[in-house]
């Protein structure tokens, strides 16, 4: 069962990927299940700056009215040798948090453009790692990925796998994609699957996605996937079909796509599928987005068909900080007329451990403003002891709310804020006594400071 699980891993790694363009990344870690998309060549365009050093992922369950953790994801990521490690570990109920998985995963930059070399996924034997699989990544002169090869264990240590082959156009972006897998019984190297690419002039621009398999000592077509695309190149139709004979295409479900105004962020995809019966396209579901105004997704709806009416299905609700690293994803089923909790992720940025020197918070804590009295800026530290939804307020001597400092969910940890003495219009405060309140979870604390202009 776990070579198993390392087969899906490395097949969703190599085959999730298509020939999108290559967008920004504020974090490593964010590849990872998410944006496989973001690299069929290998590479993708960073801003270095911006990378995350650390990141904590607690996924948690809802049950009987309470939140359980059930698993734990630590991702670190060093830029003077340009590594990310991912550490995943479960939530046992009798003996605790035990290490599960984990993956190394190397990169090379010139510039700001960066390429896999190598990743090596880990499982936990109860005392230590044990390697489990391995892909070490090729490049042409002009940094094109032209190899993947991939090792496994099955038992007695690495061995070759399967080896994938790449051709590119002027872009980079594949021709071809020829994938060899080990013949158990001969232990040789054969043909298994092949995927050809045509662009339009456009050498970013993806056409068709043809799949052949081998059968037969040749290659057999199998499955096609045709984009109708936006001017960023971005799919606005994604049709899937399969081939019933040589060139004979029937066929199978559709995406399309609704963008906004820029044609750069998806606003709706619907799914529809070909009921050979009828010979029509029958609509399915539809997730609805919505976005932050520095174009997070802060929401996403999914609906279905119920006899011929769109009816809520599920969501899922994100939350960031202040500067734009999510905190918080929330997902939901709509059940009996209401939105019932099913599970969500926390994300922290900063270790709160003891272990490597981090610190360990113990308490709720306000700390006293400094400067105080202040003109015009004043910094106020407060501490979490637990993750939770945190606000911070300033009021004035009549309790009027003025100022909203933090309103998001918050890990546990220590925070630092500025407060610039502008009310929630960002006009100037007067000068005078102030009070500002951090509350979560139930917990409170005030503290006064003085404004003197």
């Amino acid at each position: 069962m776990k070579n198993g699980l390392i087969l899906i891993f490395l097949f969703l790694f190599f085959h999730s990927l298509s020939g999108e363009n290559k967008p920004d990344l504020k974090n490593l870690g964010n590849l990872f299940p998410k944006n496989f998309h973001a690299v069929q060549t290998g590479i993708s365009t960073v801003q270095v700056s911006s990378f995350i050093p650390y990141q904590e992922e607690l996924k948690q369950q809802w049950s009987n009215d309470n939140w359980v953790s059930t698993q734990k994801i630590i991702t670190t990521v060093d830029t003077s040798n340009w590594t990310m490690v991912a550490n995943y570990s479960i939530n046992n109920p009798q003996t605790g948090w035990q290490n599960q998985s984990k993956f190394e995963y190397y990169f090379k930059v010139v510039g700001t453009t960066i390429g896999f070399l190598q990743l090596k996924m880990y499982a936990f034997s109860g005392a230590d790692w044990k390697l489990q699989a391995q892909m070490d990544f090729s490049y042409d002169a002009n940094d094109f990925l032209i190899l993947v090869n991939q090792q496994m264990d099955f038992g007695a240590g690495l061995m070759p796998y399967s080896t994938t082959t790449y051709t590119n156009n002027s872009a980079g972006l594949p021709l071809t994609e020829t994938i060899e897998q080990i013949n158990f019984a001969t232990f040789t190297m054969e043909n298994y699957r092949k995927t050809t690419y045509l662009y339009n002039l456009n050498p970013k621009d993806l056409q068709t996605e043809t799949r052949s398999d081998w059968r037969t000592n040749q290659w057999v077509d199998t499955l096609r996937t045709s984009y109708k695309r936006n001017a960023n190149f971005l799919p606005t139709t994604e049709l899937y079909q399969t081939f019933t004979a040589p060139s004979t295409l029937q066929n199978l479900n559709q995406y399309d796509y609704t963008y906004d105004g820029s044609n750069s962020y998806v606003m709706v995809r619907l799914y529809k599928y070909w009921d050979t019966n009828t010979n029509n396209w029958i609509e399915s579901q539809k997730i609805i987005y919505t976005y932050s105004a520095t174009n997070n997704v802060l929401s996403a709806l999914d609906q279905r068909i119920d006899q011929n009416a769109w009816k809520d299905e599920s969501r899922t609700t994100n939350y960031y900080s202040v500067d734009d690293n999510i905190t918080k994803e929330l997902y939901e089923s709509y059940l009996s007329l209401t939105w019932v909790n099913q599970g969500q992720s926390l994300y922290s940025y900063n270790p709160t451990s003891v272990e490597n020197g981090a610190i360990t918070i113990n308490d709720f804590e306000l700390s006293d403003n400094f400067p105080n009295p202040f003109n015009p800026t004043t910094s106020i530290n407060y501490e979490l002891a637990a993750e939770g939804f945190v606000t911070l307020k300033v009021f004035d001597i009549l309790g009027n709310e003025v100022a909203q400092l933090v309103h998001e969910f918050k890990a546990a940890g220590k925070y630092q804020i500025s407060f610039d003495a502008k009310n929630i219009s960002s006009q100037q405060l007067s000068s005078g006594t102030y009070f500002y309140q951090l509350q979560t979870e139930g917990r409170f604390r005030t503290k006064k400071m003085v404004l003197l202009r």
